[in-house]
């Protein structure tokens, strides 16, 4: 067996594509004919996200684990054709994991390859900007009122994925590649200012997925256009029985490295939907860049500590005051996103439910309702609903969050919700967010 031919997904074989194909005509089919558009487009939404989810996990658990045993390997006492060696145990059985240096001198019948997870968390993640954002701009990609053609956004978008990569390539054949501090810093600031950027020309929302996408474009790029192609050169030159030069192995491995530390900026950026106090502050550039800037420091704790062999926080070897600083990030972020000005006062005119629910019903039930009204929804978001008062009632606090404190809801204000309306409702909740009298 060839090494270098030898792939998980070659299992997939024609049959079983042209199967899958026929099925995905079929609900196609089923779609036209019923006027399922939006109901498939949030099952696709649905299907793709569980995927990207799914293969992500793989990706990045895989790079945690390979930086951990790099990390972790005992280089002493070893054969001189080895970096190091390590014992662990896992799930009842215990292993030893030996690296080498470049290559063994005869390559084993198979190599296990770690690609398509990368591979596939970016096409998926791609699939998602597209339903999510770039199929229609307006709706999450755009603030309320821009005037920038929604072409032109996605436009933007997708040339920022591929500038991002190209301009962490031309960073890289720089000597800053081998001053990992100022490299560091150098791709924060450039960071920093994209996010400020794109914060000027989309939605919050959408600058924070945008910002997101281009780390893990670079991310899933270093994987396709420099880590594996390295890794087939280094088994070729194997097959031959030519020598590799180790440095050609470091500088390969320093990519992986990168990735490593773009990860968990990476899944923030993947949750950060839930929660719209981050992305719509008025500086969610910044918040973006204080709490990317935690997770690396909390990703450098993390290898330094396992390079030490897990010193304990008392010998001060693991940096420890790397994990105050990401407190400190985290407390100024909390900060930061609080509702200012206060408790609101419980006094003035009282607000009636009634009132409230006059303004619900026409700014957040076509939405949030059994059966929605707005086009393109299938089901209520996130499965709130506000058919009854109960249900009002029972969602005060997060109302308040959503439509007075950050203000995103309705989704880019598509209804008109006024000041005044979000002040009603604010009222309301302050004073005790009381149900339809008796």
């Amino acid at each position: 067996m060839d090494p270098l031919h030898q792939d998980r997904l070659r299992v997939v074989r024609w049959p079983w594509i042209v199967a899958l194909l026929v099925i995905f005509g079929i609900g196609v089919a089923l779609t036209v004919a019923n006027g399922w558009q939006a109901h498939a487009k949030e099952f696709l939404n649905l299907l793709v996200r569980w995927l990207h989810i799914i293969y992500g996990i793989a990706w990045i658990g895989a790079s945690f684990y390979f930086i951990f045993l790099e990390n972790a390997l005992e280089r002493h006492n070893v054969r001189p054709e080895l970096s190091g060696n390590i014992w662990t145990i896992h799930g009842g059985g215990v292993y030893y994991l030996e690296k080498y240096k470049t290559a063994p001198p005869k390559l084993p019948p198979y190599l296990h390859w770690f690609k398509w997870d990368a591979y596939l968390t970016w096409v998926t993640g791609f699939l998602l900007l597209v339903i999510v954002y770039y199929s229609d701009p307006r709706a999450n990609l755009l603030p309320p009122g821009s005037s920038l053609a929604g072409w032109l956004a996605v436009f933007i978008a997708v040339g920022s994925l591929v500038g991002a990569w190209l301009v962490y390539v031309g960073l890289s054949r720089t000597p800053l590649l081998h001053r990992p501090a100022l490299f560091l810093w150098v791709g924060g600031v450039l960071v920093a200012g994209v996010a400020w950027a794109l914060s000027q020309i989309y939605s919050g929302r959408g600058a924070f997925m945008q910002v997101g996408a281009m780390l893990g474009t670079i991310m899933a790029a270093n994987v396709f256009f420099v880590i594996i192609p390295s890794q087939k050169a280094l088994v070729r030159a194997a097959q031959k029985g030519e020598a590799l030069d180790p440095a050609f192995v470091s500088w390969v491995q320093l990519r992986s490295r990168h990735n490593n530390y773009l990860t968990l900026p990476v899944l923030f950026t993947m949750i950060a939907h839930h929660f719209p106090f981050t992305y719509t502050h008025g500086a969610n550039w910044l918040i973006l860049v204080l709490l990317f800037a935690a997770g690396v420091a909390v990703r450098h704790f993390i290898n330094v500590t396992e390079q030490q062999h897990h010193t304990t926080l008392k010998t001060g070897g693991a940096m420890p005051y790397l994990l105050v600083v990401a407190a400190v990030l985290a407390l100024g972020v909390f900060y930061l996103t609080a509702p200012k000005g206060g408790k609101a006062a419980l006094s003035g005119e009282p607000v009636a439910f009634e009132e409230v629910r006059a303004i619900i019903n026409t700014h957040c039930h076509v939405c949030h309702a059994t059966h929605p009204t707005q086009p393109g929804f299938a089901s209520a978001p996130a499965g709130v609903m506000f058919d009854t008062p109960q249900e009002i009632v029972a969602q005060a606090e997060r109302i308040k969050q959503v439509a007075v404190d950050s203000e995103y809801m309705p989704l880019g204000n598509i209804t008109h919700m006024t000041q005044e309306e979000r002040s009603r409702l604010g009222a309301w909740v302050s004073q005790g967010a009381k149900g339809p009298v008796k």
